[in-house]
């Protein structure tokens, strides 16, 4: 990995984006050359959200009130990477309601080349059952100061579905305290055979688990899965301003950017 340059990185990492294998049967993915979104009118952002602009002038504007009206009432999110992002784009989001959100750099490893950290008292599990699913979805609600999600059975089913199978393409781990067994981070991958990537996402931890080492234990899980499954990159897009300094420290490469564009289900 560490001879592939920062624009094949960035093409495989916004190609992981394109790929909505994992989207839900009440969602809708549009696809054409010039544009990749999909919409819901569950009021969720990652079933609204843009992922893909190869357009410009009276054409990017037709796409952007295309997706104006597909996202209306609901969160919707535009994730831009470089290629799709464009002075000329921003300016006709800011017109429609869109707030410029996160900064993002696209970082990447060789999971092949991966040294994993000693052991810090922590056991870290691959979710494979329901009581995996309320853990991973516990962390990340504290961890993220999110409000606290329906845990119903049909969520947690749902969820499940997605790990679980004889060749799930989702993996998702829980970091507990190997002596009281409480969950103190968490992450998830999604894994893209046909680019031989991984694509890392979600990772968290609790306020009490910090400084510990259980969010490194949950890239190790991460990282040795991916090593498994035979992938020879493993992404993420990290914020600048929480994780990509984490992730830099750790022997990750820092590649292109990624910025998200939002707008609320008022707009």
């Amino acid at each position: 990995m560490g001879s592939t340059s920062t624009s094949a990185v960035d093409a495989l990492l916004e190609r992981t984006l394109w790929d909505h294998y994992w989207l839900p049967p009440w969602a809708t993915r549009v696809e054409r050359p010039e544009v990749i979104y999909t919409h819901s009118a569950r009021p969720m952002q990652s079933l609204n959200m843009v992922v893909k602009v190869r357009a410009q002038g009276s054409a990017l504007a037709q796409i952007v009130d295309e997706v104006s009206a597909a996202h209306a009432g609901v969160p919707s999110r535009w994730l831009l990477a470089q290629a799709s992002h464009s002075p000329e784009l921003e300016g006709l989001l800011a017109d429609r309601g869109y707030v410029e959100e996160h900064q993002h750099h696209a970082y990447a490893a060789d999971p092949r080349a991966w040294n994993p950290a000693p052991d810090r008292g922590l056991v870290v599990r691959p979710v494979t059952d329901a009581q995996g699913i309320r853990d991973v979805i516990s962390v990340a609600t504290r961890a993220f100061g999110d409000p606290p999600p329906d845990l119903g059975e049909d969520r947690i089913a749902d969820e499940l579905a997605g790990v679980t199978g004889p060749a799930p393409r989702t993996h998702r781990f829980v970091a507990c305290d190997a002596a009281s067994g409480a969950p103190l981070s968490s992450g998830g991958m999604n894994w893209f055979p046909a680019l031989r990537v991984c694509f890392l996402w979600g990772g968290g931890t609790v306020p009490e688990g910090r400084g510990r080492g259980a969010y490194r234990a949950v890239i190790d899980a991460r990282m040795a899965r991916a090593q498994a499954l035979g992938a020879e990159l493993v992404g993420v897009y990290a914020r600048v301003d929480t994780s990509a300094p984490i992730l830099e420290a750790l022997g990750f490469a820092r590649h292109g950017p990624l910025v998200s564009w939002a707008r609320d289900g008022g707009s």
